[in-house]
This record gives structure tokens, sequence and C-alpha cells, in this order.
């Protein structure tokens, strides 16, 4: 049985659940915990290993014996009648490229980097400039509003409808399919309406794209949609399946990740006033700050591998098939890396170390893009505006990997 032949240290940690709370609003405590007690645990609750300490979440991901091909964690539990209406879900999800090891990894990943390269973002600078400036009325004209909503839900997919060139009528279908994505596959707790709702969301997105594909084959621009439709590698391509996978990734990743990162870091630059001061007096410190903010608090907190053959680590045996739970958000605040890992100095001098965007293979493919975003909007709105945090408290997302807020309300006044 998978984690039997773990010692007997594991009996004397405390479990912790994905799905707390408390674990949501502070993963950090207790991974620390586990950090010091039993770096790779198995946790009950989670039904895997949780590896918490930063060395062996590098070394995790550069473990080839750790396959990314996961889809089955979305079906576990899942009655087989179910499954059998989740086709849409086990295909795209399956085609991923953050699901994919060894060839097919390599093959898809360099054809997407043809397409998704600095030119393509350099293409939408100023645009996101434009888009921000827009958006920056708005909380003007509104003053007090939910941020989460007036911001994180727009901006990001206001500029991935711009790299796709889609009619500003899909731009809502796009939030949809990013909120339906990530509300199944990073659940805390996975559901069926969730996943029939995501299967659905798929259909409809797929629906969009194969009514552009062909018209971007016969007379491509300079979007993301005609780069990726004629990106070769010799004679690869991509087929149209993995197409419209990599389309729906770089739709989650562009708007949902991008949408908590913008709310939590608005909240740790309001809450220290000499950061902001900083950012107004040298606004070129915005990609180091944002970077560090990436580390902590971060907005990724987890992802996961399934171990493809018997591997020991640390003294513990992992069993094939066994399911592994790798903690960006317990290696970006490893004290035995970062010094003083809870405070925030952008003049970090490791800044390579951060584990925000996975290292390997699998390194996140739209990093830049995600960056420009941030750098443009803070910025902007903090040279722009005095911001005010109007709550204490926070509802948090219920994400095993995203750390965010589900809302946000704010005050946006004129300096």
């Amino acid at each position: 049985m998978s984690g039997q032949s773990a010692t007997d240290t594991r009996d004397e940690v405390e479990d912790v659940s994905f799905a707390d709370p408390a674990f949501l609003a502070d993963p950090w405590t207790p991974l620390i915990r586990l950090q010091e007690l039993a770096p790779i645990y198995y946790s009950k609750n989670q039904g895997g290993w949780i590896i918490s300490r930063h060395d062996d979440v590098r070394a995790a991901f550069a473990d080839r014996r750790l396959s990314a091909s996961r889809v089955e964690q979305l079906f576990r539990g899942m009655p087989p009648e179910l499954q059998e209406k989740l086709k849409a879900v086990r295909l795209y999800t399956s085609l991923l490229v953050n699901r994919l090891d060894g060839r097919d990894l390599t093959r898809v990943r360099v054809l997407m980097m043809k397409a998704f390269d600095r030119g393509a973002i350099a293409k939408v600078e100023g645009f996101i400039n434009e888009v921000v400036d827009e958006i920056l009325d708005e909380c003007e004209r509104l003053g007090e509003f939910d941020f989460s909503a007036v911001v994180g839900a727009v901006l990001p997919t206001r500029v991935m409808r711009r790299l796709f060139d889609l009619p500003e009528e899909y731009q809502p279908l796009l939030f949809k399919l990013a909120s339906d994505f990530t509300a199944a596959s990073a659940a805390a707790t996975v559901t069926p309406d969730l996943l029939l709702q995501l299967d659905q969301s798929i259909r409809t997105m797929n629906e969009v794209f194969n009514t552009f594909i062909p018209e971007r084959e016969k007379n491509p621009g300079d979007d993301l949609i005609s780069g990726m439709i004629h990106a070769r590698d010799g004679l690869a391509k991509l087929t149209n399946d993995e197409m419209l996978a990599q389309l729906h990734g770089m739709v989650v990743a562009g708007a949902e990740t991008t949408a908590h990162t913008l709310a939590t870091q608005l909240v740790r630059i309001v809450g220290n006033p000499a950061l902001l001061q900083r950012l107004r007096d040298d606004p070129s410190c915005a990609f180091n700050m944002t970077t560090e903010l990436l580390r902590y608090p971060g907005t990724v907190k987890c992802m996961t591998r399934y171990a493809a053959e018997d591997i020991e680590m640390r003294g513990q045996t992992i069993a094939k098939g066994d399911l592994m739970w790798i903690m960006h958000a317990g290696a970006n605040i490893d004290a035995r890396v970062f010094d003083d890992p809870f405070a925030t100095d952008i003049d970090r001098p490791n800044q390579r170390d951060f584990m925000s965007f996975g290292p390997g293979l699998h390194f996140c493919v739209g990093h830049m893009l995600a960056r420009t975003e941030l750098v443009a909007f803070f910025t902007r709105a903090f040279a722009r505006f005095d911001v005010e945090i109007l709550q204490d408290e926070f509802e948090m997302v219920p994400s095993y990997i995203f750390y965010g807020y589900k809302s946000l309300r704010v005050r946006f006044t004129p300096r």
C-alpha cells in the first residue's frame, strides 16, 4: 500500500489538509513544521507525499522518475459513469504542456516557445499600458470596489484576448474557461459538478478556437494563434488537439494566475509603506519587487507529480504510482536558503533560487507576460492613486495550487 514504507516519524507529525481554511490562509506555518520534522512526508489526508524543503523541491522538479502526466488526479474517487461524460477534460488536460513528459514535452514546448517568444510579448506591451490606463479610469470612477472583479477579472483576460486577436465579445468566455478550469483542476476538494462544468467550458472554447484556426491557417496574422499554427521544428508541428490544449493552458495561466497575483501583491505593497515609497521613487524597481512578492506570499503553492517507478527520497520509499505534492510555498520560505524569508527584500541576492514559476523543463512559458502585466499595473496605479484595503480578513480561494482571495474590497483615491 502507498506510503506504508515511510518511517514512524510521519505518525508523530500533525497531518495537513489543503482544504482546511487555516491552511488556505497560512500554508507556511505547517510547511515549516514539516520541513523540520518530516521533509518527505506521507499525508493520509492528501493521499500522497508532501515535499517541503527547497533543495528537495528543486530536485523533484528535475527528477525524470517523477511524471507530470497527472490527469488521473482529477478523477480520483469519481465513478466510471461520470468519467465517461468527461472525455474533453481527460483528453485536453492530458495534452497540456505542463502535464507532458519526455519527447512529447520537448517537442510541444519547443513549438510553443517559437510562437510565444519575447517578440510576441513585445507586441502587446503598449497595449498592456493602454488596458491598465482604461482599467484605472474605471477604478477612479468607482472609487470603492471589489479589486478582484474590476481589475483581476479584466486585465489578464483582455491581454490574452489581444494576444489571440479575438473579438471583444469572447473575453467573458476566456475568463469563464479560466475560472472553471481552475475551480476543478486546482480545487482542494474536487466535485463531480466542477468537472462537468469544466468539460462544458472546454467544449465551448474549442468551438470558438476551431472557428479561428482555419482562418489563421489561410491568412496568418501576428497573433498567438497564428504563431502556434505555423510554428515548425523541422517537420514537427502541433496537432489541432495539442494546439487547443495549449490555448486552454495559456488562458488559465494568463488569466487566473495573474488575477490572484495582482490582488495578493496589492495587499502586500499597501501594507508596507517603505516598499510603496520606494516603488514611487524608483519605478524601475518594480520588476524586482514583483519577483520578490512572487516568492512570498507568492501565488502558486504547489504542483503535483506521480512516481513513475519506486524511488528513495531522504530515506523514504516512494512507490510507483504514488502522488507527490511538491510545495513551492515551502521552498520559497525555506530559511536554509533565504535569509529572513518572510521579509520583503527586493534586493535579495538569490532571486534565481525562487521556485515561483517552477524550475526545470516545465518552467512557465508565459512568465514574462505575467511580469510585464504586474509591473505595468503597479507602477501606473501607485503613481496615480492612494490605495486603501477596506477589509482586515480575507476569504481564500479553495485551491491547493493558488494562494488568492475570493474578493478584495479597496478604495482608490486620486493623488
